[in-house]
């Protein structure tokens, strides 16, 4: 307890300290507050998956740590080894004796092109040599992972916008239920924001060109990586606001005629990857994640299954389920798919969201209002990838506590995307 303590305080001084974490309009005790915050996320993730759900190994706040612990002894065994694990040089059968405590390191249900498993282990050994496999110790680690996506993400839209109300922005995220929960945990989703933030701050820095050119695209680079490493699925999912934003830095192009251009360019590619049965199919690797999904949710029995449209292998099955998918993405858990008491949060955030959305846009039509210039265009970019993001979720995923869970990147660009269109009917107001 001691340990934690002290990193603990480590982590108030880099908060106080770090210039990341200063803005004009929150304070050092906000900021300090909001990271305490998020630690009580963690406590809550904690009573559940100890008190509600006790089987630790599907826990997945322990299964990542519980499997470190073996990679980290393979430090102290051989170090060589352990960094040839690390950086994934190494040949499995060979160093097999080593992943045989592990129950996390093969899944099946894992993508074909990445391990995204194995990503987190590796990241969580690493951490448990200074936190001499402290498991509190961790989570503050994770858990400032986290923050500091946050705090670029919201850094990201100081960039763009007067930071007059960008306190409200940094508390609307940090509260935000999904967000607040999944966020705290020894878990991919804080990395993920960490990605997000580093890609957010380096792309719209790029494109406001601001100083330090190249740490920009260091930064942008990095983000991306991350999200390649930790959710390949992400990673593809962004490629088309990244495209908007770069041909929209370099060549003054009309946003959605451009993005509209970008997304029939990735249709036809992944039709054209389909037909000539390339190694990976796009639609074989979907049909392959719902069927491995399915079984899952039926192998732990989980209570929360609903039917997805299913794809088949087939390209014309694929674009049936995108309505339906999409359907998913914003709007599940519905009513009647409220089982458990632990339901009904999730089911009330998307409400409070759509509830916005539908007043913000009442407000642009009743007022006439229409979006111009850099709005338009990060409006489009922000929402395309929310948009997409839920789309395949919804199309691969039918189990309503892992579809909140892994909204929660497009959740985020959702929100900018409010913000955005708040800050821009405030000025439609004053003028």
């Amino acid at each position: 307890m001691i340990l934690a303590v002290i990193y603990l305080l480590c982590s108030f001084y880099l908060i106080r300290k770090w210039r990341v974490f200063r803005f004009e309009n929150i304070s050092n005790i906000q900021l300090s507050l909001a990271f305490v915050t998020k630690l009580f996320g963690a406590f809550i993730l904690y009573y559940v998956y100890t008190e509600i759900y006790r089987d630790r190994q599907t826990a997945d706040i322990f299964k990542f740590y519980d499997d470190s612990l073996a990679l980290t002894q393979v430090f102290f065994d051989s170090p060589s080894d352990f960094i040839k694990i690390i950086i994934g040089i190494h040949e499995d059968h060979f160093l097999m004796d080593y992943f045989i405590n592990m129950n996390h390191w093969d899944n099946s249900y894992e993508s074909v092109i990445t391990n995204e498993s194995r990503v987190v282990i590796k990241i969580c050994a690493i951490i448990n040599l200074i936190s001499l496999n402290n498991y509190v110790v961790n989570v503050i680690i994770f858990n400032m992972l986290g923050y500091i996506g946050i705090i670029l993400t919201i850094r990201s839209l100081a960039l763009l916008y007067p930071s007059k109300y960008i306190t409200h922005l940094f508390w609307s995220i940090i509260l935000f239920p999904s967000i607040f929960i999944w966020s705290a945990g020894v878990l991919k989703e804080p990395l993920i924001l960490l990605g997000i933030g580093m890609f957010l701050f380096g792309i719209l820095s790029v494109h406001k060109k601001r100083e330090k050119k190249w740490f920009n695209w260091v930064l942008l680079g990095l983000g991306l990586f991350i999200l390649l490493k930790v959710k390949f699925y992400i990673f593809c999912c962004i490629l088309p606001t990244v495209i908007l934003f770069t041909l929209s830095t370099v060549k003054q192009y009309k946003p959605l005629p451009l993005l509209s251009s970008i997304y029939l360019t990735v249709l036809l590619v992944i039709l054209a990857l389909h037909l000539y049965n390339f190694e990976y199919d796009p639609i074989e690797l979907i049909s392959i994640k719902q069927q491995d999904f399915t079984n899952l949710a039926t192998f732990y029995r989980a209570g929360s299954y609903f039917e997805i449209p299913l794809v088949n292998s087939s390209f014309l099955d694929f674009l049936a389920a995108i309505p339906m998918g999409l359907l998913n993405g914003l709007f599940r858990p519905l009513p009647w798919d409220i089982q458990k008491t632990i339901h009904i949060l999730p089911f009330i955030e998307s409400a409070l969201i759509l509830a916005f959305i539908s007043i913000i846009f009442f407000r642009f039509v009743s007022q006439k209002i229409h979006l111009k210039g850099k709005d338009n265009m990060y409006i489009l970019g922000f929402s395309s990838f929310t948009l997409l993001l839920y789309t395949l979720i919804g199309i691969t995923t039918p189990v309503i506590g892992a579809l909140v869970r892994y909204k929660i990147p497009g959740t985020l660009f959702l929100i900018l995307s409010i913000y955005i269109l708040h800050l821009h009917n405030l000025k439609h107001e004053k003028k």
